[in-house]
């Protein structure tokens, strides 16, 4: 059996009964245009055809386990269980502007072991397949559609270290992208890593338009290295070098993810070294409110709002553009891995 998803083993199939090739755009057209969500409904095909790939493939590998949607509405997070009973995450936030993002995860669990992050507990438990990745995007964008609305931005900021599972998030990447399928743009999807260097090379060529984002948080090796064990393996001089050949390449900005975590990473006098870091580089600082969570290591707390702004002015003080991301779920443990460790 495989996945509804995976159209070279459809196409096989197709050759191999000589069913002729216009079936298949039919069939895709029904699947990712329409959203039929099952194999009898799709009434464009023969009935002998819908039942051939009923017997060969599979529509859906992830169920349901639980959907919670926050109190104003904006955001809903579903727990996804796989079929060895592992538990993923993905979360729609539909912003007041109208657009609406899709966070997704890459892998059941994660290994990088960052302290301020839910998933560290799972460990790393597998890699998700391709069609487990687009999954959560076909969900998201057929629940949206209902809704009379689209799925506009996909972020891989979920569950897992997407570098590390890149095969299939690449693959991931070229099915939701397609424009036969469900046509999101390139450059409306992000890709969040830690950092894993020999994938970013990687990245930059197999997606040049696709925007990438680092989980920096720090902007310094001693407390980087406290909170996220991956910075031990090579230091940020390294890192930033890398990134300053990716900017080369693609011309496009990097996004830097910064977590205000109160007592930890915002004193004031960081500013100013992330500021020296960034400074005269293609980049986008991104400030994350922290989501506090039962289960943290050190008893991480959230940074004020009011100590947020006045690291904020400081780059902006020196030119380094910023946003402070807004928070709209905090009532329904929308962060990284919190309904999936509670599972």
């Amino acid at each position: 059996m495989f996945s509804i998803h995976d159209e070279e083993k459809i196409k096989d199939l197709f050759k191999e009964k000589k069913i002729p090739p216009f079936r298949y755009s039919q069939l895709e057209n029904a699947i990712y245009k329409n959203f039929v969500e099952d194999f009898l409904d799709i009434q464009t095909i023969p009935k002998e055809l819908r039942e051939l790939l009923k017997e060969n493939s599979f529509y859906c590998s992830l169920e349901i386990d639980h959907i919670v949607t926050s109190d104003n509405g904006q955001t809903t997070k579903i727990l996804f269980k796989t079929k060895d009973w592992l538990f993923i995450e993905s979360v729609i936030m539909r912003h007041l502007t109208g657009r609406n993002t899709l966070c997704i995860s890459s892998q059941a669990g994660c290994p990088m072991a960052c302290s301020f992050c839910a998933t560290w507990k799972l460990g790393l438990q597998r890699n998700l397949e391709f069609y487990e990745i687009v999954e959560q995007v076909y969900y998201a964008a057929n629940m949206l559609y209902k809704e009379w609305t689209i799925l506009r931005n996909v972020v891989y900021m979920g569950m897992g270290e997407p570098f590390l599972n890149y095969a299939n998030v690449k693959k991931s990447i070229e099915i939701i992208c397609n424009q036969k399928k469900l046509n999101l743009s390139n450059r409306r999807v992000t890709v969040s890593t830690c950092w894993i260097i020999k994938w970013i090379v990687d990245f930059w060529n197999d997606f040049s338009q696709t925007s990438l984002a680092v989980s920096l948080h720090a902007p310094n090796d001693e407390i980087r290295n406290k909170i996220m064990p991956v910075n031990k393996a090579s230091n940020l001089e390294t890192l930033m070098k890398t990134l300053d050949d990716y900017v080369e390449k693609t011309n496009k900005r990097v996004f830097y993810e910064y977590i205000m975590i109160n007592w930890v990473n915002d004193d004031i006098r960081l500013a100013r070294e992330l500021w020296e870091l960034l400074k005269g580089k293609l980049a986008h600082v991104n400030f994350i409110p922290y989501n506090a969570w039962e289960w943290t290591w050190w008893s991480f707390n959230a940074t004020p709002r009011f100590i947020i702004e006045k690291f904020q002015k400081v780059l902006e003080n020196y030119g380094v553009p910023s946003t402070i991301r807004a928070t709209m779920w905090d009532d329904i443990d929308a962060a990284c891995g919190q309904l999936a460790s509670k599972k």
